[in-house]
């Protein structure tokens, strides 16, 4: 899988969280969001690339392109997370998730919460 720029990826959280959308409904909700309305091209060309790399599907209704996620957020994560892992932590998911607890500061409870899900899935 293609790591997303920070751009695509802002953009890819407003999709799925919409679910469903245009440019146009991206635009107005990041204009309730920041005050200031992206230009029509800049999120067209952002939403062109995320069709492009397969990240959303589209249908046309006229002019107009729909925009529908073709992968969720939870399997971006699971693939990016499996990235980073292999990237930073030598492929070791238990080196990972020591680096974390340790940077995070995750007390004995959290831990034991974190095994008992782990057991559960």
């Amino acid at each position: 899988m293609q790591k997303l720029t920070k751009a695509q990826e802002d953009i890819m959280h407003l999709v799925w969280e919409l679910g469903e959308c245009t440019v146009g409904d991206l635009r107005e909700l990041i204009e309730k969001r920041d005050g200031k309305k992206p230009a029509h091209s800049t999120i067209s060309t952002l939403m062109l690339a995320l069709d492009e790399r397969g990240f959303v599907t589209h249908r046309k209704y006229g002019r107009t392109w729909v925009y529908t996620p073709a992968i969720t957020r939870e399997e971006y994560g699971r693939k990016s997370l499996g990235q980073l892992i292999k990237n930073f932590f030598g492929g070791s998911a238990a080196v990972a998730v020591s680096q974390l607890a340790k940077s995070e500061n995750l007390s004995l409870e959290e831990l034991n919460a974190l095994v008992r899900k782990l057991e559960e899935e």
